[in-house]
């Protein structure tokens, strides 16, 4: 890496160059096929966990319904025109983890030379769970979709400065919102930074053009759900239900924290497996840079918004560890290498192509056995799911004993019928 934060030879006019020959669309046909040989096999063709249920339940309902918004919106029409409304949710799936493996490598040519970027980008493609959550029904590869392409404004805007850069990002970042409303919360910090670096009238208007694409999905939400007393009441039950219950303020601060820091751990452990072992030194490498305190707290603030939230109030599925994602494959691709910062090492892509083949042994080979008792039943039941075998058997209806909480309890009983 060079001086700065960006990769070797990637000035300013490099970026324009890069961005004119169309790297970024060439890179997106690359993962999209990618995304269809890996997946399209693999793909679930019927919902098995609770949440798609729920997901199907939803988009029958309403057409705006009130989470999760865009995302069951799309899914809902891509269902009509695919003939089957599951299939509509796996086919938008397969979309947003291309985008997301397109947006996570323009992220990391801002920082390693274009082939650690690739080969740091294949091994996300194929790790466990951002694989499998690319063959069902869910929207979390959208995370790291918005927060790479956020992060990669963030340091582009402190070198070369564009106007395209605020809107944009406040496009994505309320798009985003609509899909996940958690990622309108945790990723405010970046995009604030973003509007730093543009302040004045275009900051301004970045603001009010981020507040009218919310409000424009929020409005036709609202209209469809049946207004705002409904919204704000099944808002509070939600909040109780799957905030109070499973927070600090119910469980204690211990218990809380050590439950959730374990969930997220392991979360992570199951998506990037030995790659996190470089994440200290690539941590240590961005602080030794010229420039690297600056990135190092972009990276902080980051993260910090989510950590605070999953470990007070709530961590469910692995997909949560998605919001770790950016900061953490970056920190990865930084360390993986052997040498200084000021010599990058050409064997860094080689090693993160042997990272790439460990985690798509991980997922293909995997032996997942939901039946078995004791502590790795517990593991395979929460984290191996996202496996090819895990992906395609239906695993018991009950979650693992050491990671229940009043509010996973309370849906226990829950079946599919009975959603």
């Amino acid at each position: 890496m060079a001086t700065g934060t960006m990769a070797p030879g990637e000035s300013a006019g490099g970026l324009r160059d890069l961005m004119a020959a169309g790297s970024v669309p060439a890179v997106f046909g690359i993962a999209m096929a990618f995304v269809l040989i890996t997946r399209l096999p693999l793909a679930r063709t019927e919902a098995f966990d609770p949440d798609e249920f729920g997901y199907l339940d939803q988009i029958q309902a309403f057409r705006f319904p009130m989470h999760h918004t865009l995302f069951m919106a799309a899914a809902r029409v891509v269902g009509e025109w695919s003939g089957d409304a599951y299939r509509g949710f796996v086919i938008l799936d397969m979309i947003a983890s291309a985008s997301a493996l397109t947006s996570v490598w323009w992220w990391l040519r801002a920082l390693v030379r274009p082939a650690t970027a690739s080969a740091a980008t294949l091994a996300l493609a194929v790790a466990p769970v951002f694989w499998a959550y690319g063959a069902m029904a869910a929207n979390y590869t959208v995370i790291p979709l918005v927060g790479s392409f956020l992060l990669g404004v963030a340091v582009r805007t402190w070198h070369d400065p564009r106007p395209w850069h605020p809107y944009a990002s406040a496009v994505v970042l309320a798009l985003g919102a609509g899909y996940r409303q958690d990622i309108g919360t945790f990723w405010l910090p970046v995009f604030f930074v973003i509007l730093w670096s543009h302040r004045g009238m275009a900051a301004a208007q970045a603001l009010a053009l981020f507040t009218a694409v919310n409000m424009a999905w929020l409005v036709l939400m609202l209209r469809d759900i049946g207004g705002w007393d409904y919204y704000r009441e099944a808002s509070a039950e939600f909040a109780y239900s799957a905030g109070y219950l499973n927070s600090v303020w119910h469980l204690g601060l211990v218990d809380a924290p050590a439950r959730y820091a374990v969930k997220a751990s392991m979360a992570l452990l199951w998506t990037l497996g030995p790659g996190l072992l470089f994440v200290p030194r690539g941590a240590f490498r961005l602080g030794r840079q010229p420039g690297g305190r600056g990135l190092a707290a972009l990276l902080a603030l980051s993260v910090l918004p989510a950590l605070g939230s999953h470990l007070l109030v709530h961590f469910g599925v692995p997909g949560y560890a998605f919001h770790y994602l950016p900061a953490v494959l970056a920190l990865t691709a930084v360390g993986i290498g052997r040498s200084s910062i000021a010599r990058p090492d050409a064997w860094a892509p080689a090693r993160l192509l042997a990272l790439a083949t460990f985690l798509a042994a991980v997922f293909w080979f995997y032996p997942t056995d939901f039946q078995r008792p004791g502590v790795r039943g517990d593991f395979d039941l929460a984290f191996a799911r996202q496996t090819r075998t895990g992906l395609r058997t239906r695993p018991p209806h009950r979650n693992p004993e050491s990671w229940r909480t009043p509010n996973s309890q309370r849906r226990l009983d829950e079946t599919p019928s009975g959603r």
